[in-house]
């Protein structure tokens, strides 16, 4: 008979065992060795995976579940975050009951680490979601994070500079120096470069039906070329000789292998290193430049974060905002708009007519 709750003594053998699932656990040998038998059993029972719906389910076994949906409906580079910052909260507290887990252990877990605030917010935001989708799915009746403090997401202080952009162009292989071109003329995120397909691509814009914003905004992202780009990709399919209808990618490195993040990242710091760069400098800033530049030239915020892929204007106000604060044009908007007061000089208070 199974006897899930209750540990038992078995005479032939000497030991004290547990059936779990159908399946009998030898615990600890020796009759007299019941108070030990009963801990290891506590133990294992709290490292037993569970149905997520139960209501003991651990911390765990919701993270577990959130994982394998993640994996069929997030994207990879999604899933890969997501696996990476659950796997290891699991391994932190995963054996307590989903009832007990409170902020302050994920508090624990992110100082434990000593990560910078930027992947302090990535590590409370992955781990909240995925509660948060054990609500969404009737697995939990509340969010157990609910509350939980995040810290705000850092501003990017600059945009990469005209002159950085040169240089590196100047520097770099041909095919690094494609893909940052295409980076600064188009605005797009380097993950939607390295990707691009042939058959994504058509004589005026890129048309890519996965993105990052594709869950919110339900509609392909649209990279709009301007005429140097269009020129550019004209010139790669006429060397390539490959059909638009093609899956093979664009933009590859020297081996006509694809991009990855890491490749691009070694091919910018040997960059930085060779012709004494700023050490902030990423391929991530070309976009930057891109946004700031549009928004410096007059570009509305509405158009600005259509162009760039944003599903809300928020990203656009927070950053490209942020970043051409620090030009000229902003001074001499706020020129412009006191100049009718420019004409009437204030004379100094205190001082008398005569004076």
């Amino acid at each position: 008979m199974s006897r899930p709750n209750k540990i038992w003594f078995r005479k032939d053998t000497g030991w004290w065992m547990v059936t779990i699932g159908g399946e009998k656990i030898r615990l600890i040998q020796g009759k007299g060795n019941k108070k030990p038998a009963e801990q290891k059993f506590h133990e294992l029972k709290a490292v037993q995976a569970r149905p997520p719906e139960r209501n003991d389910a651990r911390v765990a076994d919701i993270i577990d579940a959130f994982l394998a949906w993640s994996k069929i409906h997030r994207s990879a580079e999604t899933c890969r975050n997501h696996v990476w910052y659950g796997q290891k909260f699991a391994e932190h507290v995963g054996y307590l009951r989903t009832i007990e887990l409170k902020p302050h252990h994920v508090t624990q877990f992110v100082d434990a680490h000593q990560w910078g605030q930027t992947t302090q917010r990535n590590a409370r935001r992955s781990i909240y979601r995925a509660f948060a989708w054990g609500v969404d799915e009737g697995l939990l009746s509340s969010n157990p994070l609910k509350g939980m403090n995040c810290p705000a997401a850092l501003i990017r202080q600059r945009a990469m500079t005209d002159e950085e952009f040169r240089a590196i162009l100047r520097a770099s292989k041909r095919e690094f120096k494609i893909l940052m071109f295409a980076l600064r003329l188009t605005g797009c995120r380097p993950k939607e470069a390295r990707c691009l397909t042939w058959q994504q691509v058509h004589d005026d814009r890129w048309i890519l039906p996965q993105h990052k914003t594709v869950h919110k905004s339900h509609k392909p992202r649209v990279v709009y070329l301007p005429a140097p780009m269009q020129r550019l990709m004209t010139v790669l399919r006429r060397a390539t000789g490959v059909p638009l209808s093609s899956s093979q990618l664009v933009f590859t490195n020297g081996r006509g292998r694809p991009w990855t993040v890491n490749a691009m990242r070694l091919r910018m710091e040997r960059l930085k290193r060779k012709l004494n760069l700023a050490k902030d400098l990423c391929p991530y800033m070309a976009r930057h430049a891109f946004g700031t530049s549009a928004v410096m030239a007059g570009v509305d915020v509405a158009t600005v974060a259509t162009l760039m892929g944003h599903a809300s204007l928020d990203m656009v106000s927070k950053v490209y905002l942020h970043l051409s604060g620090q030009h000229e044009h902003l001074h001499q908007a706020a020129e412009r708009a006191t100049r009718p007061l420019a004409a009437a000089k204030p004379r100094p208070a205190g001082l008398s007519q005569g004076n």
